[in-house]
């Protein structure tokens, strides 16, 4: 009697711990192929938002919320009005439209560039990136001192980078690095 309940129970141990097992691979089967997946790109976002809502691309910046990564696609459709579009990083799904007043007032405050004489978006890239080694995360045009900016942030290996180019020259005015270290850094002092 006690060799059939020791067998029964040496069973029982071997079945649960192989439906455990095999539950905690799928798992991580799941995990590893959601993070094997590439992310979209900014340009591909830019396309799918725009299909979405036509308009002016404004901006766009990777985020991630409640372990979802999306693209946060900001398109003015006139003066007043914004439409907010995000898009899944990965699946490229559009995951919600929202419509918003537009508090930018690029297109007020700045008179004496015209937006078609300015350096494209691309081109703004290419040279945030020739000065960063990094992946962007967000860009933005933008108006200071009654002048086009884009304003790039870099994801680098040592931590964040914001670069921001003159829109209608190409000259790069601001870069600033905002490295992991910086805040051990300040506390030491």
């Amino acid at each position: 009697m006690k060799k059939m309940v020791i067998g029964t129970l040496a069973t029982a141990l071997v079945i649960s711990g192989a439906v455990g097992i095999s539950a905690f691979a799928e798992d991580d089967v799941k995990i590893s192929t959601e993070q094997s997946n590439k992310i979209i790109g900014i340009e591909k976002a830019k396309e799918i938002a725009l299909k979405e809502a036509s308009g002016k691309f404004d901006s766009v910046e990777l985020e991630t919320e409640n372990k979802k990564t999306y693209y946060d696609v900001d398109i003015d459709v006139d003066k007043n009005k914004e439409i907010e579009v995000k898009v899944d990083a990965y699946t490229a799904k559009v995951l919600s439209v929202k419509e918003s007043d537009n508090d930018d007032d690029i297109e007020a405050s700045v008179k004496t560039t015209s937006i078609t004489s300015l350096i494209s978006e691309k081109d703004a890239i290419a040279l945030a990136k020739e000065k960063v080694n990094g992946e962007v995360i967000k860009i933005e045009l933008d108006s200071d001192d009654e002048r086009y900016e884009y304003e790039i942030e870099l994801r680098t290996k040592k931590g964040e980078a914001e670069i921001k180019i003159d829109a209608s020259t190409g000259t790069v005015l601001e870069l600033e690095y905002d490295d992991d270290h910086d805040d051990d850094d300040d506390d030491d002092k």
